[in-house]
């Protein structure tokens, strides 16, 4: 084979490879940003719907979380439901969507979102034992969190603390 040939075809090789390689990376980051777009709206439509089962009477006023954690109709809920609403992400689910604990940025990041579900060790040996105990935020208004906690079993057992578990009032 000629050299100038043998030269032409590997470099038409070449730049075919090349221009290949570019479709399927430019092709990859559409799908991501596709995949993630999605993950947004689902998540956006998730939070809207417990909103909607759980709060009939929404706030006007913008104050969407504050009604959401409030302490009478969480700790309502959990006594039927023997779990936490939807609105509530545990503190690594947060931080792996962004959440910084010391900017108190939950609501710009988490719209609609506070933070609950994350297991309760129970170090103070002030609930009784032998019991798994998960903590949530009550009270939140979007800024650092609050002192206001409560701490539930899944059989509906809860007591609320409003001095970060200092002293518990059963409910």
């Amino acid at each position: 084979m000629n050299p100038k040939l043998k030269t032409l075809f590997f470099f038409l090789i070449g730049a075919f490879a090349g221009i290949s390689v570019m479709y399927l990376i430019s092709n990859y980051k559409i799908e991501k940003r596709n995949e993630i777009s999605s993950e947004v709206r689902s998540q956006r439509s998730d939070v809207a719907r417990s909103e909607t089962k759980f709060d009939a009477e929404k706030p006007s006023d913008g104050n969407v979380i504050q009604e959401l954690t409030n302490e009478t109709k969480v700790i309502s809920y959990v006594k039927s439901n023997h779990k936490l609403p939807d609105y509530y992400i545990t503190k690594s689910e947060a931080k792996n969507k962004g959440w910084i604990p010391s900017k108190g940025n939950l609501c710009e990041v988490l719209e609609g979102k506070a933070i609950g579900g994350d297991k309760f060790s129970n170090r103070e040996k002030q609930l009784p034992k032998g019991e798994q105990y998960y903590e949530a935020d009550v009270n939140y208004n979007c800024r650092n969190r609050n002192a206001d906690r409560i701490v539930f079993t899944k059989n509906g057992d809860v007591w609320l603390t409003k001095n970060h578990y200092k002293t518990f009032e059963k409910k």
